[in-house]
């Protein structure tokens, strides 16, 4: 007798309630909403944070944007995410630099595009719970490395903006 295939049972996740989470977990849970989803817009489901808002600084908006949004990603360091998600949040929080630096596209782009939401749903998620968080000292130079790359990816991103604007200002002179 042959026997069946065993089916693999998908248990959902449990989702512990906020009385048991860490505190800097929470910390960051607010903080990632008050960046995508502190004011909610009138007449529709969609809501905005001070992401969008920081955005609107010429020049260096969006650059303070993505080094605030690294502190979720010292949090899921911190908590033990699995370095290719780690990738993935830098991933996210380089295409809302890259992309909110677009002069007006960009700022568009910010009102829709909710990473340091998305990154806290991936730290909550694939956070190791049964290992203890690192200590500050153990994060300190992964997270140095993180806004090391995050800035030298902002100064490449504005470096290429500032060049793409001044090639069209010469493109429309000559």
């Amino acid at each position: 007798m042959q026997s069946m295939p065993r089916e693999r049972i998908h248990i959902p996740e449990v989702v512990e309630p906020d009385e048991l989470l860490p505190a800097d977990l929470l910390a960051l849970r607010r903080f990632a909403r008050l960046m995508d989803e502190a004011v909610a817009i009138p007449g529709t489901k969609r809501r905005v944070g001070l992401d969008a808002g920081i955005g609107l600084i010429p020049g260096v908006g969006d650059v303070i944007s993505a080094v605030m949004s690294a502190w979720i990603i010292m949090g899921a360091l911190r908590h033990r995410v699995p370095m290719p998600k780690i990738f993935r949040m830098m991933a996210n929080v380089m295409i809302d630099l890259t992309l909110g630096a677009i002069p007006f596209i960009g700022d568009i782009f910010d009102f829709v595009f909710a990473q340091n939401v998305m990154n806290m749903d991936l730290l909550m998620k694939h956070r190791h719970r049964t290992l203890p968080p690192r200590s500050k000292a153990e994060i300190a130079a992964a997270g140095t490395f993180v806004i090391v790359v995050l800035i030298a990816f902002a100064l490449l991103v504005t470096t290429g903006i500032v060049a793409g604007l001044f090639w069209l200002v010469a493109q429309r002179n000559a």
